[in-house]
């Protein structure tokens, strides 16, 4: 096999030989060093190969030897090269083409993130651009290691992490720091308070003594669970309290709105940018604008690829809408139904523990706004702890239970 590959990159024919006595042509190339493979009997000569060098030197010989010589056949780099000779242009772009996929493979061109929780895709994006790892990058001057241990080190909510790079494509394996779980103090003496106003529905307590009952109206600020614990033979001692305190409560909230509203508006003016996306870098070949300081724009962005590999290029569209303000009067229903939002987003993100039985809305204006009053009746955990400090007027004196004497 090696010796094939030899033949074929120097270049070898294949020829016949004819004449009286062919004999001679095979002592000449024996007295030249000439080697000779495949030869074979015809009937008046036989035919054979030689290196193409060779046979340019073998030919005024074989005049003076009485034989003719024909080439059957020729094969080889040197062959296939002086083929394309008059055409220089499809070398260049086969040399060209096979210097680019070179180039091109000390890049890399694709990047990705698996394992990611609560830190987000582009912040990891971002920490991976500093570290020197994104599409286009260099791939000899990149340190996998180095750059998984670094980040590791100043991202605290990252537990373990490896960069891989095969060929131009780079993944990134994340697993997060698990938080520590909170150890909760059960050694400081503290009592159970109501943190809001309501009434008692259900008390679970797990350690101290009950103040109040189910149905009793507490207030905020009231003890409800004491951390004070009375023993049989009357003496005190302090502990630390927990309880669930269950209570119907309300809560009060009031939005506003102006009765004349200025709304960012799309007044049909749109505009396209065309760019493209090679190795990371953006070469913008489609230019548009509008005639309007206000505009949102949306972007969708395209690159092919084969077998499941994104390549680094591709193209990105971004469409670009003009806004213009317009005023709008609102009445009782756009009003109530835009501050019923406002309400909405109150009562899932400030009421979000509790459990909401009943809403009471009002609308009122005075001609310039327009205000929403909210009342939710919910029913909610109002426990909270808090320590026993030494202020606590709390007596901690054994008490003596008198005896009768016997008479």
């Amino acid at each position: 096999m090696l010796l094939r590959l030899l033949r074929y990159a120097r270049g070898y024919v294949g020829f016949t030989v004819s004449g009286r006595y062919p004999e001679r042509f095979l002592n000449v190339t024996a007295r030249k060093g000439i080697r000779l493979w495949d030869v074979q009997r015809k009937d008046d000569g036989f035919t054979a190969c030689m290196y193409r060098s060779d046979y340019r030197r073998i030919r005024p010989v074989a005049r003076g030897a009485g034989v003719r010589l024909r080439v059957g056949m020729k094969k080889g780099v040197p062959t296939a090269v002086s083929r394309y000779r008059g055409r220089v242009g499809v070398v260049i772009g086969a040399c060209a083409f096979i210097l680019s996929v070179f180039v091109m493979s000390l890049f890399i061109w694709s990047v990705d993130i698996t394992g990611l929780d609560t830190v987000s895709r582009s912040q990891m994006l971002d920490e991976l651009c500093c570290h020197g790892l994104y599409v286009g990058a260099f791939k000899p001057l990149l340190d996998s290691k180095r750059i998984a241990r670094d980040i590791m080190l100043e991202q605290k909510e990252i537990g373990w992490m490896a960069v891989n790079i095969t060929g131009s494509y780079a993944s990134v394996e994340v697993k997060e720091e698990a938080p520590a779980p909170e150890v909760e103090d059960v050694g400081t003496p503290c009592n159970v308070k109501a943190k809001s106003d309501g009434v008692i529905l259900r008390i679970e307590a797990m350690e101290g003594e009950t103040e109040l009952t189910e149905g009793s109206g507490v207030i905020e600020g009231q003890l409800v669970v004491s951390g004070v614990r009375t023993g049989e033979q009357g003496e005190s001692r302090l502990v630390h309290a927990q309880a669930r305190v269950f209570a119907r409560t309300a809560h009060e909230a009031s939005f506003s709105f102006p009765a004349v509203t200025k709304d960012l508006v799309p007044n049909g003016e749109t505009a396209v940018r065309k760019s493209l996306l090679l190795f990371g870098a953006r070469i913008p070949y489609r230019f548009g604008a509008v005639h309007s300081p206000y505009s949102f724009s949306s972007e969708f962005a395209e690159s092919p690829s084969p077998l499941g590999i994104p390549l680094p290029v591709g193209t990105a569209v971004e469409t670009v809408s003009a806004l213009e303000y317009s005023e709008r009067q609102l009445d009782n229903d756009s009003a109530k139904e835009l501050l019923l939002r406002e309400a909405q987003l109150y009562e899932a993100f400030s009421l979000s523990e509790c459990i909401v039985e009943d809403r009471d809305y009002r609308l009122e204006s005075d001609g310039n706004v327009y205000t929403l009053y909210a009342v939710y009746t919910c029913v909610e955990d109002i426990a909270y702890q808090e320590p026993i400090g030494t202020d606590e007027n709390t007596d901690l004196t054994p008490r003596i239970v008198p005896t009768q004497s016997a008479e």
